[in-house]
C-alpha cells in the first residue's frame, strides 16, 4: 500500500507539472499578470492585472501572438511578422552595416552601408547577387502663386512683386508676403511670370524688364525685355489724341541655383515719364470669372 500511494503522489506531481508547463506555453507574462500574448513583456510594468491594456500602456510591451507568431513592439495585434506601429513616437527602426555578400545574405536582405561610395550613406537591398542602394526621390520644389492685392510699380526703378496669394508651394521655399523663393537644393529651376498692368497712356518705344534677382548679393540673374511701340500719347502724330493701352507679357527664365539661393521676381518699366503703373489685379479673388483675375502669376519649377 505504502508504494501505491507514491505511485499516486507522483502521478499527481507529473500532472500538476505538465499542466503548468501547457499554461507555460500558452501565455507567459513578464511584468504583466494579464499576457496578451504567447509572450508578453511589459517593459514599462503598467499595463492594468485585468482586461485589454490600453495603445499607451501597449506602447512600451513586446507581444508574440499566440495564434501567428508575429512579433508586435507595442503592438497589441500585429499585422505583420515584425510590426512597430505603436501609438508612442519611437518607432525607427536601426539597421546596421554587414561584410556579408549580397549572395550570402539571400534577396531582401537590408543592410546601411556607411561607405559613403559613390553617393554617401544609404540604405541597401540585396537582390540575392547584388547590394542595391535605395534610392529616395526628394520632394521637387513646384510653386505656383498669383497676385490678388493691388502694387503699383514705379517708373525707373526696380520694384520686386510681394504680396503674392500662395497656390501652391510644394517644398514651403515661397516666402509669400516678401516674394522670396529659395532652392533647397542645388539644380536647375524655371521661373514663369506673367505680368499685366492697369491701362495707362504709356511712352512710345516703352520697356518693361522682368528681372530674377538675388536680394542677398544684389544680383540680377537673368532678365527678359519686351517693348511697346506705338501708342497714342496725345503728341502731333498721334493728332492730339490719347488713349491708355495695357501692356503685358510674360517671360520664361531657367537657372542654376545653389542650395539657399533667394530669387524674387522684379519688374522694371518706362511705360510713362513719371510716377508709376498699378498691376491688374481682381476685386474678387474667389470668383475665377472675374475679368481681371490670372493676370499676373509666378510659377517655379525644379527639374
Amino acid at each position: 500500500m505504502k508504494n501505491n500511494y507514491k505511485g499516486i503522489h507522483k502521478i499527481q506531481l507529473l500532472s500538476i507539472f505538465y499542466c503548468c508547463m501547457g499554461l507555460t506555453y500558452a501565455q507567459t507574462g513578464i511584468g504583466t499578470q494579464n499576457p496578451q500574448g504567447a509572450l508578453h513583456v511589459d517593459g514599462g510594468k503598467d499595463n492594468a492585472a485585468t482586461g485589454i491594456p490600453t495603445a499607451t500602456q501597449v506602447s512600451n510591451d513586446v507581444i508574440i501572438n499566440k495564434t501567428t507568431g508575429f512579433i508586435g513592439l507595442g503592438v497589441l495585434a500585429p499585422k505583420v511578422k515584425l510590426d512597430m506601429r505603436s501609438a508612442a513616437n519611437e518607432n525607427a527602426l536601426g539597421l546596421g552595416t554587414t561584410n556579408m555578400s549580397a549572395v550570402t545574405a539571400a534577396a531582401g536582405a537590408v543592410r546601411y552601408d556607411v561607405n559613403n561610395v559613390p553617393v554617401g550613406a544609404k540604405i541597401e537591398v540585396s537582390d540575392g547577387s547584388v547590394w542595391h542602394k535605395a534610392y529616395v526621390a526628394p520632394q521637387k520644389a513646384v510653386v505656383v502663386v498669383r497676385k490678388v492685392t493691388s502694387q503699383s510699380i514705379i517708373q525707373g526703378s526696380a520694384t520686386t512683386i510681394d504680396n503674392w496669394n500662395v497656390v501652391r508651394d510644394m517644398s514651403n521655399s515661397f516666402v509669400p508676403n516678401t516674394g522670396e523663393f529659395t532652392a533647397p537644393r542645388d539644380g536647375t529651376y524655371t521661373f514663369l511670370l506673367t505680368f499685366n498692368f492697369n491701362s495707362a497712356v504709356i511712352n512710345d518705344g516703352s520697356r518693361v524688364e522682368s528681372q530674377f534677382y538675388n536680394p542677398t548679393t544684389n544680383t540680377v540673374l537673368a532678365s527678359v525685355y519686351k517693348t511697346f511701340g506705338q501708342s497714342m500719347t496725345g503728341t502731333s502724330d498721334d493728332a492730339n489724341s490719347t488713349r491708355t493701352t495695357q501692356a503685358g507679357g510674360s517671360s520664361t527664365v531657367t537657372l542654376t541655383l545653389s542650395a539657399g539661393t533667394k530669387v524674387v521676381a522684379r519688374l522694371l518699366h518706362t511705360l510713362v515719364t513719371s510716377g508709376s503703373v498699378s498691376l491688374r489685379v481682381t476685386s474678387d479673388s474667389s470668383n475665377p470669372a472675374n475679368p481681371d483675375d490670372g493676370f499676373n502669376n509666378l510659377t517655379i519649377i525644379e527639374h
